[in-house]
């Protein structure tokens, strides 16, 4: 939180000999007590490493799903034994009517 502002008498904000606005001190939080007391400085540097342990251990799982699936390559696609026998004219017509479905199974 941001410390209030110093007003001189007239209602101005109050500037010091080294024309730097004054503000309450005892108010907000200054740099000097930003340092916590209930937190040591080996837990912090705990939990960064431990942090950092895990980012690391999660790359490699990265690395290691992504080459195997580089070193396993794409599924192969097989070719249909039947296909269509309607002309070119006959299928178009069929599927700008709607009369067939794109996304369901056809039977023979």
């Amino acid at each position: 939180m941001h410390p209030s502002v110093v007003y001189s008498g007239a209602g101005r904000i109050a500037f010091d000999t080294d024309g730097f606005v004054q503000y309450r001190l005892e108010e907000g939080l200054l740099t000097r007590n930003a340092v916590s007391e209930s937190v040591h400085r080996n837990e912090v540097l705990g939990s960064i490493l431990m942090f950092g342990l895990m980012y690391v251990l999660l790359f490699w799982i990265w690395i290691y799903v992504l080459n195997d699936k580089i070193q396993k390559g794409p599924q192969p696609v097989h070719a249909r034994e039947h296909t269509t026998t309607q002309s070119f004219f006959d299928t178009t017509a069929g599927r700008t009517l709607h009369a067939e479905s794109l996304s369901e199974a056809k039977e023979p």
